[in-house]
């Protein structure tokens, strides 16, 4: 049993950004267009399952399709992503279980901003870590280490007003932007939250938030020389942004 546990904390994650909406972007757009084609190929076994169910003397037919499930997720995620300030974006993330994709999409809200304090432990207030009105209990909350800086991530579990149980979800990390040069480095508190219902999600979302601290201090470095990281950032000019 300890080792099903150890292997569920440990499921692999992928990542992505939700990207900005162009006004001019046609619907079937290059993003869409591959979600459709990614949700099309993760939902196929599940579909050819309901469909094989689905009453032969039913009126209609089987209503759903890979692609309609990939046009609705790609709807969803942009219209949360279009609704968030200039400083923050979307992130959505899959979760994997013997190599199948089971939670998908899972939003992330990623907001940047630059430190209030010098000493980043504000960040532990900012995000509830001490507990919020509905946490059932104190936040567990554990420290991150990456190449761009240091954070934390943590989870508490609450109650809505109706009893139903979900997690709330945060991280916080504080980057090291590299200026080159004589340039200090320029920090950026990253803010990350989320909240879960599926028990089989709380368990795993812990490792996956990780995973997106990782990658989001991956992209912020900018490629030897200078120039635009992945993320956003400039290097070696003076102004940050994102």
């Amino acid at each position: 049993m300890s080792e099903k546990l150890s292997a569920l904390a440990h499921v692999p994650w992928h990542w992505e950004w939700v990207p900005e909406v162009q006004p001019d972007a046609a619907d079937d757009d290059p993003w869409t267009a591959r979600m459709v084609e990614l949700f099309t190929e993760w939902t196929a076994e599940g579909l050819a399952s309901a469909r094989q169910s689905w009453p032969a003397e039913a009126e209609a037919e089987f209503p759903l399709t890979g692609e309609a499930v990939g046009h609705g997720v790609a709807g969803w995620l942009r219209e949360r992503a279009a609704q968030l300030p200039a400083w923050s974006r979307l992130a959505w993330g899959a979760a994997f279980l013997d190599g199948e994709p089971r939670w998908a999409p899972v939003p992330v809200v990623v907001e940047f901003r630059r430190p209030d304090a010098e000493d980043p432990n504000y960040l532990l207030e900012l995000m509830g870590a001490g507990g919020v009105e509905g946490d059932t209990r104190p936040p567990a909350v554990d420290y991150v280490t990456t190449l761009s800086g240091d954070g934390f991530r943590l989870f508490a579990l609450g109650r809505t007003s109706d009893g139903a149980a979900y997690g709330r979800v945060g991280a916080a990390l504080r980057l090291d932007v590299p200026q080159g040069g004589d340039t200090a480095d320029i920090g950026v508190d990253v803010l990350m939250t989320t909240l879960v219902f599926e028990m089989g999600l709380m368990g795993v979302i812990g490792s996956g938030m990780e995973q997106l601290m990782q990658q989001i201090a991956e992209e912020s470095v900018a490629p030897p020389g200078g120039g635009q990281a992945r993320l956003g950032f400039f290097a070696p000019q003076g102004e940050v942004q994102s």
